[in-house]
């Protein structure tokens, strides 16, 4: 659920593809329901107007972030004014051009509402000309300050409040917004708060003369009130489809007659008329299958909706991979601007209804920080649990899927007309995978919990990435419930590393495919420690811990130094050495290398080597042999035909003993060793050169080396041509040669011994990884 492998005993299995295919149930068109409604309204007017009565707010409500906070997919056209150039040239331009802007792009304000036993309706106040930028960012700055909004309400909206109702209002009317805050006190003298601010009602017709006095108050204020005028007006209501669903199940013939009985103070007729303003319908097709006996959860194929997307002119919008599955998830995109205005679709969305299982009362998706996960906070621990038991309990649920357009008022009238027919039409293209809501929620809540106890080992490990692999454990839960926007530039970058396209596409489903608890700092592929920027992130504490972790992982990295150049400790002992010599050489053992002092050894030392090496491993049968048999033509090939390496591929059976020559103390005890001391490399050349009066062994494989061709014949006849000091040369130059082989035979009264099949081989003390035997 992490790594995309199996697991068992013997380690990790094959890698895993997600393929929900395997368990999709198949319904026919009949089998599935089709709801139809109107969700919400946005409308976009110079002049608000109403049959019922508005709720005006006495004082600017407390906002941390604008109403309209995020794009929502609707334009204004803003008129662009003339320059003073223009406008005073004779030739100058004398059009006035417009530009598009994104409605939550605009400076705006909560004025009011209208309110009813069923749904709520926020109005909104627009001021384009406050349209501007960061200097620094670029970003657009909607949310207006306190200081702007106060200097509205003080000498444009409540003085025209005032100017425009009766007398017998005046001694419940706040004149001056200082009036008005005092007023709203608190039992403990606090002003204002977080909650609404109180409202007046105006009716249609004085709220229509107060916008007559704004407009008015704000051209007689001048420079000072300037940036308040052209305003308009914005009303949006969400969340309105329970009221308008099937026409309350029968009870409307149909959603659009909901919507105008259930919101009546509207003005409707005034509202579709395009000469006041623009308004915006979502209208939203669900399909649910009919499934008693077995739950079932719906989701779209994202192939199919891209074909869907394609051919009705859309952009390339947004695709949300839910819970980071490759081939499954919503897709949602804007209609291009030309053929926007040709259908008056503006924009389309389409999710699936499990997200309702998870969805919060405000539609964002709060979850514990990564600070909490750092730290394994409680609140991170209790949101884990609570997703998992909010999923579980909705295994026995059935849940489809939903496809919403944001469309023009007369467009969704005459979609309504047909939209059920086109939908069943749609349904024949097979756009929906159906799935058990018990695998659906199941595979959800395993994917929580294990993302969960990944979480808690890397904690407790605390490697010096843990920042770095929090923010990417925790990118991954939420994606378990939602598709989350990645704010934190670290986790994008992890994400690229890991290559978490290729990912998707190969395992159908995003994992840590190369995570390992075990290794220092779990996940090679993404930044090694955490920088200043991922510490912020974190908490107070984070550097601190990230220093703790990343001395210990020096110190780690100083040891495992140390135990690559001696993997038995400096002084290991007599039988531990023996041991390992004997069950793997090659890590005890430093590679064999070609010297810069063999390069100056005599010709003949050379050749006699060579003759060695060769008529050694010419007495061995074919039977002990399982590769080449060795025949160096020069030193460099006779010394490498005796490491470790060149003997285990050469021969069918080995032995490798240790050997103690050199490896005492300074006391000159070699501890734990029983018997002899060994004969040193350096001693052994003259067991293979003998002189020519030491004894003669009369052994079978010996003498055949004494006589006529043999090397030791050779040398002896080589030893006869030579003076003194020549003679003395020779055996040191096969001294140092022998000192640096890397084994030889083990020989003694045979030139080759066995032990239970295997050729008996000693190596040489020069190349062990260790300074001395050990006392143990």
């Amino acid at each position: 659920f992490v790594r995309g492998h199996t697991s068992h005993r013997y380690g990790d299995g094959p890698a895993l593809y997600v393929d929900l295919e395997r368990d999709s149930i198949t319904f026919s068109e009949d089998e599935i329901e089709t709801s139809v409604d109107i969700d919400s309204i946005i409308w976009t007017t110079k002049v608000f107007r109403c049959k019922g009565s508005v709720g005006i707010y006495i004082t600017p409500p407390f906002q941390t972030k604008p109403g309209i906070f995020k794009h929502n997919h609707t334009y204004v056209d803003i008129m662009i004014p003339q320059s003073e150039e223009d406008a005073n040239s004779p030739s100058g331009r004398t059009e006035w051009l417009s530009k598009r802007f994104p409605m939550s792009a605009i400076p705006h304000a909560s004025i009011g509402r209208i309110s009813s036993a069923s749904s709520t309706l926020n109005l909104y106040i627009a001021f384009p000309r406050m349209i501007h930028q960061h200097p620094v960012n670029g970003r657009r700055i909607t949310l207006m300050p306190k200081e702007v909004l106060d200097i509205f309400w003080d000498r444009v909206l409540l003085p025209s409040i005032g100017d425009c109702t009766d007398v017998s209002w005046a001694p419940y009317l706040k004149h001056t917004l200082e009036e008005a805050r005092y007023k709203a006190r608190g039992r403990d003298g606090r002003k204002g708060g977080w909650g609404p601010p109180k409202t007046i009602p105006l009716s249609d017709d004085d709220f229509r003369d107060v916008q007559d006095r704004m407009e008015a108050r704000i051209r007689d204020g001048g420079g000072e009130l300037s940036m308040y005028g052209s305003l308009f007006f914005i009303l949006e209501g969400k969340g309105i489809k329970l009221l308008t669903k099937d026409g309350q199940r029968g009870r409307f013939s149909g959603p659009e007659e909901a919507l105008r009985r259930n919101l009546s103070d509207l003005d409707w007729p005034y509202m579709m008329d395009r000469r006041h303003g623009e308004l915006l319908l979502d209208v939203g097709i669900s399909f649910t299958p009919r499934s008693p006996d077995i739950p079932v959860v719906g989701v779209w194929r994202l192939d199919a909706l891209e074909a869907s997307f394609g051919a009705g002119g859309y952009k390339r919008g947004e695709i949300h991979h839910h819970n980071m599955l490759s081939r499954y998830g919503a897709l949602q995109a804007e209609m291009q601007q030309e053929r926007s205005q040709q259908t008056h679709i503006a924009f389309r969305s389409t999710y699936n209804l499990y997200y309702e299982s998870i969805r919060t009362n405000n539609n964002q998706a709060n979850f514990a920080s990564d600070s909490d996960a750092y730290k394994l906070s409680p609140s991170y621990m209790a949101e884990c649990f609570d997703i998992m038991k909010v999923v579980d309990r909705c295994k026995g649920k059935t849940y489809g899927v939903r496809d919403e357009y944001r469309v023009s008022g007369h467009a969704a009238r005459i979609m309504l007309d047909d939209i059920e027919s086109k939908a069943i039409q749609y349904l024949q293209s097979d756009p929906i995978l159906w799935i058990p809501s018990t695998i659906w929620f199941e595979l959800i809540r395993r994917r929580v919990r294990e993302i969960q106890r990944t979480q808690i080992a890397i904690v407790k490990k605390n490697p010096p990435n843990l920042g770095i692999l929090t923010g990417l454990l925790n990118h991954m839960l939420r994606s378990t419930t939602s598709t989350p926007i990645i704010y934190d530039s670290h986790v994008r970058e992890s994400l690229t590393l890991l290559e978490y396209r290729n990912v998707l596409e190969t395992a159908g489903m995003f994992f840590l495919q190369d995570f390992d608890i075990n290794s220092d700092t779990c996940l090679e592929e993404v930044q090694q420690i955490d920088d200043v920027n991922v510490l912020g992130l974190m908490g107070v504490t984070a550097k601190a811990q990230r220093d703790r972790a990343v001395a210990r992982m020096d110190a780690w990295r100083s040891n495992e130094s140390e135990s690559e150049e001696y993997p038995l400790g400096r002084t290991p002992t007599w039988t531990s050495l023996k041991t390992a010599i004997s069950h793997s050489p090659a890590t005890i053992m430093r590679d064999w290398s070609w010297t810069s002092r063999m390069s100056n050894i005599q010709l003949t030392v050379g050749r006699l080597v060579v003759m060695f090496t060769r008529h050694l491993w010419l007495m061995l049968t074919e039977e002990v042999i399982k590769g080449t048999r060795p025949y160096p033509n020069s030193l460099y090939d006779a010394m490498q035909c005796w490491t470790i390496t060149s003997i285990d591929d050469t021969l069918a059976s080995v032995a490798f003993e240790a050997c103690n020559a050199g490896l005492h103390d300074h006391t000159g005890v070699t501890p734990g060793r029983l018997g002899p001391q060994s004969r040193a490399f350096v001693h052994r050349c003259s067991l293979f050169f003998p002189d020519h009066d030491a004894p003669h062994r009369r052994n079978a494989q010996w003498c055949g080396l004494w006589e006529r061709d043999g090397y030791i014949a050779e040398f002896h006849r080589t030893m006869e041509r030579l003076d003194g000091d020549q003679q003395e040369s020779l055996k040191q130059g096969l001294r140092d040669v022998f000192s640096e082989l890397h084994c030889l035979p083990s020989s003694g009264a045979r030139v080759w011994t066995q032990k239970k099949d295997a050729i008996v081989f000693v190596t040489n003390p020069a190349f062990y990884r260790i300074d001395r035997i050990g006392r143990g």
